[in-house]
Formats: C-alpha cells, structure tokens, sequence
C-alpha cells in the first residue's frame, strides 16, 4: 500500500507542478496582451499629437511641368489678340498675375504658399535681364516660369513654389 500512496503523491506533485507551470504560462500571456495593449496606447497617443513634417512627401511636391502648363495657357489666353498699350500693361499685368496665382493654387499642392511675378513690355527687340534673390530649400521649394511673345508684347511670368510647415 505504501507504494500505491507514494506514487499517488507523486503523480499529485505532478498535477500540481503542471498546474503551476500553466498559471505561469498564463500569467506570460497576459503580461504580454498587456505590453501589446500599452505599445497600442503609445501608437495612438503618437497620432494625436500633432506632427511637423519639414519636407514634403515626394507626391506632394511641386511639379513645376503642370504649373508651367498653367501660364503657359494664362499667357496665351490673355495676351495672344492684343497689341501693346503702356496705359492698359499695368492691369494687363495685374489679371495675369491674379489668374496664374488661382489657376495654380487649383492644382492643390499642400503647404506650399506661391509668388508669382509677371514682367510684360513692348517688344523692340532688345534683351531684357530680370533678377531675383530669395531664401532657397532647394529639395523643397521649386519654381516654374513661360514667356509669350508678339510682334508688340512680351511677357514673362514666374511661379515661386515656397513650402512652409
């Protein structure tokens, strides 16, 4: 009888270790849901603050192609039927500059913020030279420029692209 009672207690030993090794086992598991549960909080809270981003993303720069395409167009609209007149050339150049700046906004880059400078005169034939200076990010700022030209006018217009944060 001695034996069966031994072997009884040793196989409770037994029990009683598997029983303790699932506790710790479970005990693992919600440690860990925990931890998972936390780092899930942190991930949330990261998104409800806000985030500065300082460049743009690359599908969100400026495409200086399509805003070219945009004064080309204003420039052609507007001046191609008309003939030189120093009293009108400075709305002329007023409505042109408007236009392009909407026209462009349109296109609905993010967080840039634009300049557009329009330069128009009476076609002599002789050169013009323009100049410009600027603070420049030059892998977030960009810029897109046209010039049109008639036997009486020229016009140049320039888009400044200037992202900000």
């Amino acid at each position: 009888m001695e034996d069966v009672e031994s072997k009884t207690s040793v196989t409770s030993k037994e029990v009683v270790t598997e029983k303790v090794s699932e506790e710790i086992k479970v005990q693992k598991e919600e440690t860990s849901r925990v931890n998972v549960e936390v780092l899930d909080d942190a991930e949330t809270a990261r998104t409800e603050e806000p985030v500065y981003q300082i460049r743009p993303q690359l599908h969100e720069k400026f495409k200086p192609l399509s805003a070219k395409e945009v004064i080309h167009n204003v420039l052609f609209d507007q001046l191609s039927a008309k003939i030189y007149d120093a009293e009108e050339a400075v709305q002329w150049t007023k409505d042109i500059a408007d236009t392009i700046r909407e026209k462009v906004k349109e296109l609905k880059f993010k967080h840039y913020k634009y300049i557009v400078n329009v330069v128009l005169g009476e076609q002599h034939g002789a050169g013009v030279k323009i100049g410009t200076r600027c603070i420049w990010d030059a892998e977030a700022d960009a810029y897109a420029y046209d010039s049109f030209l008639n036997d009486t006018i020229f016009c140049v217009a320039t888009v400044y692209a200037v992202y900000f944060y």
